[in-house]
Order: structure tokens, then C-alpha cells, then sequence
């Protein structure tokens, strides 16, 4: 068959088989008038040798005309332009695609006091095992390595591939790799993906889901799990502070530890404020679980500082790099400014005034519309005689809160100055509801859009009337997470706080949240809700440069119930100072620095947004400001080691912009070319995620193996781990179409019929 079919000009592969053949035809004529020709040729020469020598005898003229009838047919194809259509099928070698995990923790030293990496190394150099040479013979091999982003092996041969890895990877992205290998193989005959893993996922797309896509596509995991299942190891997970703190006031630190193998055993717990001890407490770990410890210090100078945690280390535990964790710390000898204003004294104003002027964070300003004009004018007195109308007096205050005021007594530009201050300067707004004014009375107003939440159109009088009902509050799950909304440092125990809080008795009928606001505590109360939830009553939005919070209630203080200030106090004071954050991290007022992080990984991109004004509070206007960042050392910062340029953003007067990649691992400074003293401090580390959960985790690549049609493989699996794949082949169909009119052995039947015929005619003696 494959000579013939080079005859016609084709080149098949040896081990094709040719499943169909099909003729074709590619001239413009159709069948039928190819079949009238072919009959009107034949009846021409039959008649024409009829007609000829007499001497011939029957079969003589028969064999002469069928020869010259063939002939003149196969000169009539050309015209048709024949082709056979060959289908061939053939035989394809699959690919079985190896990936070797290379982050860090392939790098913990807990096989037979090897590392994990060394492992793998070994049984790829094993030479009775002779693992990828046996699985060459039935497969292709493709290598790659991974950790936070699939790389493939340079290595030209199989033997090489153990020299070529290394533990150096700061994350594993275990699901990204084998969604990306996939997609880089798709429409390739796989043969499945060999995986040597410790399991450690931190990073990337969930590793089931990659595992579901895998057993789509068809292409089963065969996993070889590297590392100790059940290692000694304790390991700081968390540790969570106030990124601000205050001289001389009490700091509260929830620190979450995990152990692993050591039930039952005792480690020391060190809190440290830069190289001063804090606090220390004994732990005792019961179960292979996650444990909550909660620390206090009360820092005594102020400054930026590394507030760290150390658990003692076991001589026997395996990893001691995660038996830290860090967290910069800023401590302020200053006062959060707050200006409170009030059209008359009700409850809420009496009590939290009283608060607040007990609170030694807080300096207290007073405004209230319908007091007495004498308060303003007593010695050390906290109240104003009106609402600042000056930009300098305004922008002083870190936070300015509007109680149920009527916005008639304002003046145009007081109003318009309270925008600026929020939009504009970045200050904090909180507004709390009143049954006469606030919100109600806000529509339509520069007001309404400061508010994080929609007003009710339906809202009535009678609505605003004292009730009489009891109103349950419920935290949603942002105000379960909300720092502002912590009365217990643990999250259950929080919970059951709030859940028995004396009720309320009366909230403000709003509309449901703005885009892009959040919602922390809402009314339980079903037959208020809409279809986009139940009614907000605390929520905060940004707004330009700053935050605004709506307090949708005047009854907080019916919270001191039983318990006296003990929730009110909490509440109050922690809402205040995470109002007032933003700008007590900014220290000057007129230059605002910002980054949406305290800290980066070396190479990562660092977006960094300043807003500058004036000595007198004008915005700005220049098109570009220079900015250095510098190492920080305790003597100040370092020469600069990278100049960003900021750009003013468009049609936000005094704001700019810049961007630059971390440098190396270390602490640094941002600051302005104009103003070097007003610094935004941030820290470059380098992640330790691979040594959070140092096991190997066997049950995930377990489940993933089985969910996607593969095995879990162990060291006697290897020796055999062709046949667990099976030598299955996969044939390919292509379709080829051969011009037979143009092919040899069509020229060479032309010039075979010709020569018989001349032959014979030449033997009988006929012209």
C-alpha cells in the first residue's frame, strides 16, 4: 500500500493506517455531462474501428478500441481533476508533565533529617529505582518547577533535572501551577501530571478547584507528598494590634498561635516594644489547634516602633524562623482633636461630652446651637460660641461630630467648609441621628452626600416620636471584623457582648447603604428591611480624602444599663480614634502622606498618595513634586536610594500620585523633597508564609489526587508507576487528498495504454 501511495506522489508515516480513502473531483463539470462525454468518446472509437480494416478480426478490434477508449478516458479526467482522499491514522506518544515544588518549604529538614528537596532529589538519582529513564520509555516528560509562579526546566535531559532544584521560592501557588501547566498543554495527548509537593498552599487559586479543572480536562494527578505529617512545631500565626497607640494609655494584643506535636508542653510568650519586654505569659498547648492568647503594655515614649511576640522555641521543634511575628507600631504623646456639635443637650450629648472629657487621648471643643452664650466665655471652658468659619480653625480638629443639628443655624460657607474639611483635608465626620433634624432634614442638602447611607423617602414625624419598642442591633460580618466594634478581644466572646446589650429604642427609618459604604451594625428588625438588606444603622464611606460614619441612633447611652460606662466608654472611645487614624498618621495637617500598606515584599509595586497644601490651605497646583524614599535607622533616614516622581491627579486640586517597586528587605522612609520631616514609614520583608503550617499536608493532596482520577503515591507506587498510568497510545486521524491526474503512476498508465495500442496496431500492420 505505501508504494502505491508514493506512486501517486504521497509520503505517509510507516506506522499510519489508512482507515478511508474517497475520490474527488475539483473541475467546474458536472457528473453528468462528464458521463455524456465519456459515452459520446466511446461510441466515437467503437465506430471508428467498425469502420476500419476488414482484416481485423472481432476480439482484435474489441482489445484496440478498449485500449484506445481507456486512453482518450484518462485524458477526459485530467479536465475533472481527480484527487483521492486519503484518511490516515497514526500513533502519538503522550506526555506526562513533572512538577517539582521549589518554594522554602521544600527546603525544612524532616526526612530523616534531610530536606524535603534533597528527597526528591534522591529518588530522581536513585538508580535501581531509575524512575524518569523507565517512565521515558513509554512518555514524553516535560519538566517545570513552581512556587509562586510555574517556571519550565532548561535542563536538556532527564539526569540533569535533580541538579537544576532549589528550595528558594517565598510562596507556594499550588493550584496556579496546575492551572497553568494545563492551559500551556491544552489540545497535547497528556498522559497525566506527576507532582512532588509538601502540599503547603499559601498563595493563588484554591488547589481543588485546580484539581476539579484537571479532571475535566481529563488529565489525572499523581501525587508523591514530601515531609513529615505530624512535625514538632510552634508557630506565631497572628498578631493583632492598633496600628496607633498613646503614651501612657493601656494597649490590648490578641496573639494566635498554632502548635503542632507538643500537647501538653509549656513555652514562654514574650511581648517586646522595639528591645523593651512588655509583657510575658506561660502557654500551655493542649491540642493540634490554633490558640488565642490576648497581651497588654502600656508604652511610656513616643515613637515608631517594632511590636513583636516570640514564642520560647523547643529544642526538638524543626522550624524556629516562625516563632516571631512583627507589627510597627506608631505611639503618640499628642490628643486626638474633637469638635462636638449639638443643637441641645440631650442624653447622648450629656453622656458622651462626659466621656469624652474624661478621655486624656482626647482634646474636646463644644458647640451647642441652643446653649446658653455664657458657656463660651467661662475659664477652661470646652465650648465655642459658634461653629468655626475659618479654614485655620476647622482643619485643626482631627474629627468633628454633628449631632442632630439643624443646618438653618449654619451659614452657607460653614457648610461648604465642613465638605472642604472632609472631602478636601481628609478630616472625619460623624454624623449622629436625632429625632428632630439629622438625617431627615439633610436632603438636599451639601450634607446628604457626606452621608454613608440613602434617605428614606417615606420617612414621617411620627416616625421620629419616642418609642417605646425595644430594638435589638446586629453586627454584620464587616462589623464583626471591625476594630471600632470590639468589646471583647475574642471574636465569640465580642459577639456575645453585643448580642447582650441593653436594646435601644429608637433608630432613624434610612434607605439602604450607598455603593462602596460599610455596613457594620444593622437593625434585626425584618419588617424594616428592603430587598437590599436590613436598615443600616452604623456605616462609614470615604469620602475624597476622608471618612464619614453614621451613627443612626441617639440611645447608645442606654448601653450603660448594669454595667455603667464599661461598653459605652469601649464604644465611644474606640470609634473615635479610628475616625481620627488617618490623620493622626499623616502628623502635619497641610501634607497628608498615605499607602494602602504598612508593609511590601521586595519587588512589589508600592501605589503612595500624598495631599499638599499651602501654609494657608490652598491646595497645591504644581504639575509634579519630587519624592526620595530612604532607609530608616535610629538616627533618622539614611541617604536616599530611590527618587519617585508624584503627579497631580486631574481635577482633584493638591492631590498626587506615584508608584515604585520595594526595595530590599528593610525599614524605610517616604517623605517630600520640600518637606523631609513629614515621613510615611513602611517596612520591606520578606514573606514567611511557607513556615505558617510546616506539614505535610496529606489529606489535601489526597483529595485532589482522587478528585481528579489519579493516586496518592508512595515509595512502592514509584517502582510501578508506569503501569499505574498505563501505556495507553493515542492515535491522531489526519486527512490528506492526493491530485492523481498530476501523480507518475497516472502519467505512466497514460503512456502505457498509448504504447499498447501503437505496439498492436504496429504487430497487425495498421496504419
Amino acid at each position: 500500500m505505501n508504494f502505491l501511495l508514493h506512486l501517486l506522489g504521497a509520503s505517509p508515516d510507516r506506522s499510519a493506517i489508512l482507515t478511508r480513502v474517497a475520490l474527488v473531483f475539483h473541475a467546474g463539470l458536472g457528473s453528468g455531462v462528464a458521463l455524456l462525454l465519456a459515452v459520446a468518446v466511446a461510441a466515437w472509437v467503437i465506430w471508428a474501428y467498425r469502420q476500419g480494416d476488414d482484416t481485423l478480426r472481432r476480439w482484435q478490434r474489441f482489445l484496440l478500441s478498449g485500449l484506445r477508449v481507456f486512453f482518450l478516458w484518462l485524458v477526459l479526467l485530467v479536465v475533472l481533476r481527480p484527487s483521492l482522499s486519503l484518511t490516515l491514522e497514526s500513533k502519538v506518544r503522550r506526555t506526562l508533565l513533572v512538577l517539582f515544588d521549589t518554594s522554602a518549604s521544600m527546603g525544612i529538614a524532616d526526612v530523616q533529617e534531610r530536606p524535603r528537596l534533597a528527597r526528591v532529589q534522591q529518588l530522581l538519582q536513585e538508580p535501581k529505582l531509575s524512575l524518569l529513564s523507565s517512565l521515558g520509555r513509554d512518555y514524553d516528560l516535560a519538566a517545570f518547577t513552581f512556587g509562586r509562579a510555574l517556571a519550565e526546566l532548561t535542563a536538556p535531559h532527564p539526569t540533569n533535572w535533580a541538579g537544576c532544584l532549589g528550595a528558594t521560592h517565598n510562596a507556594t501557588a499550588l493550584g496556579d501551577a496546575i492551572h497553568d501547566v494545563i492551559s500551556r498543554k491544552r489540545g497535547q495527548p497528556l498522559a497525566g501530571i506527576l507532582l512532588f509537593t509538601d502540599g503547603a498552599n499559601n498563595s493563588g487559586m484554591p488547589p481543588m478547584v485546580a484539581a476539579t479543572m484537571a479532571q475535566q480536562e481529563g488529565v489525572p494527578l499523581y501525587i508523591y507528598g514530601v515531609g513529615m505529617k505530624t512535625p514538632k512545631d510552634v508557630s506565631v500565626t497572628g498578631l493583632m494590634a492598633p496600628e496607633l497607640a498613646f503614651v501612657n494609655d493601656e494597649v490590648p494584643v490578641v496573639v494566635r498561635l498554632r502548635a503542632q506535636g507538643v500537647a501538653g508542653r509549656t513555652a514562654r510568650l514574650a511581648l517586646m516594644l522595639g528591645e523593651q519586654l512588655m509583657d510575658s505569659q506561660s502557654v500551655t498547648f493542649s491540642n493540634d489547634l490554633e490558640q488565642t492568647v490576648t497581651m497588654k503594655f502600656t508604652p511610656r515614649e513616643k515613637g515608631a516602633f517594632d511590636l513583636s511576640v516570640t514564642a520560647s522555641p523547643f529544642p526538638d521543634e524543626l522550624v524556629k524562623d516562625n516563632n516571631t511575628r512583627v507589627q510597627r507600631l506608631r505611639v503618640l504623646d499628642t490628643k486626638i482633636k474633637v469638635l462636638l456639635v449639638e443643637q441641645a443637650p440631650r442624653w447622648e450629648f450629656r453622656y458622651l461630652q462626659a466621656s469624652l472629657l474624661r478621655d486624656r487621648r482626647v482634646e474636646l471643643k463644644c458647640v451647642l446651637l441652643e446653649g446658653d452664650p455664657g458657656i463660651a466665655t467661662g475659664e477652661a471652658s470646652p465650648y465655642l460660641e459658634e461653629f468655626p468659619s475659618r479654614k485655620e480653625d476647622l482643619f485643626q480638629y482631627d474629627l468633628v461630630i454633628l449631632g442632630d443639628v439643624d443646618l438653618q443655624r449654619f451659614r452657607a460657607e460653614q457648610i461648604e467648609l465642613l465638605s472642604q474639611f472632609v472631602g478636601d483635608f481628609g478630616g472625619a465626620l460623624l454624623l449622629v441621628a436625632g429625632k428632630r433634624f439629622n438625617p431627615q432634614t439633610y436632603r438636599k442638602t451639601p450634607l446628604e452626600k457626606l452621608l454613608p447611607v440613602e434617605l428614606d423617602p417615606l420617612a414621617t414625624d411620627a416616625e421620629a416620636e419616642s418609642a417605646t419598642v425595644p430594638i435589638q442591633l446586629e453586627l454584620t460580618p464587616d462589623g464583626k471584623a471591625s476594630p471600632m466594634l470590639r468589646l471583647s478581644d475574642d471574636p465569640d466572646e465580642n459577639l456575645a457582648c453585643w448580642r447582650s446589650l441593653p436594646p435601644i429604642y429608637w433608630d432613624a427609618r434610612v434607605g439602604r447603604a450607598k455603593p462602596g459604604a460599610e455596613v457594620l451594625l444593622v437593625d434585626a428588625d425584618d419588617s424594616k428591611a428592603t430587598r437590599f438588606g436590613k436598615m443600616p444603622v452604623l456605616a462609614t464611606q470615604q469620602y475624597g480624602a476622608g471618612h464619614t460614619l453614621f451613627l443612626g441612633t441617639d440611645n447608645t447611652w442606654r448601653w450603660r444599663k448594669n454595667v455603667g460606662e464599661t461598653y459605652f466608654t469601649s464604644f465611644w472611645g474606640q470609634v473615635v480614634q479610628r475616625m481620627a487614624l488617618l490623620r493622626l498618621l499623616g502628623a502635619q495637617k497641610r501634607i497628608q502622606i498615605s499607602a494602602n500598606r504598612q508593609s511590601y515584599a521586595p519587588g512589589e509595586r508600592v501605589s503612595i498618595y500624598a495631599r499638599v497644601y499651602s501654609p494657608n490651605y490652598e491646595p497645591v497646583t504644581t504639575p509634579t513634586l519630587k519624592a526620595l524614599v530612604a532607609p530608616r535607622t535610629p538616627n533618622g533616614s539614611a541617604p536616599p536610594v530611590i527618587e519617585v516622581i508624584l503627579r497631580a491627579l486631574p481635577d482633584q486640586p493638591g492631590m498626587y500620585r506615584g508608584e515604585f517597586l520595594a526595595p530590599a528587605p528593610g525599614p524605610y522612609a517616604f517623605y517630600l523633597e520640600r518637606d523631609p520631616q513629614t515621613q510615611l514609614a513602611f517596612d520591606v520583608v520578606e514573606p514567611k508564609l511557607e513556615f505558617t503550617d510546616i506539614a505535610m499536608n496529606e489529606s489535601l493532596l489526597k483529595e485532589m489526587a482522587a478528585l481528579s482520577g489519579g493516586q496518592f503515591l508512595t515509595d512502592a507506587d514509584l517502582a510501578r508507576l508506569a503501569s499505574i498510568i498505563g501505556r495507553k497510545t493515542e492515535r491522531v486521524s489526519s486527512t490528506t487528498e492526493i491530485e492523481v491526474w498530476s501523480s507518475p503512476l497516472y502519467f505512466l498508465l497514460l503512456l502505457l495504454l498509448a504504447s499498447a495500442e501503437w505496439i498492436l496496431r504496429k504487430l497487425w500492420q495498421l496504419k
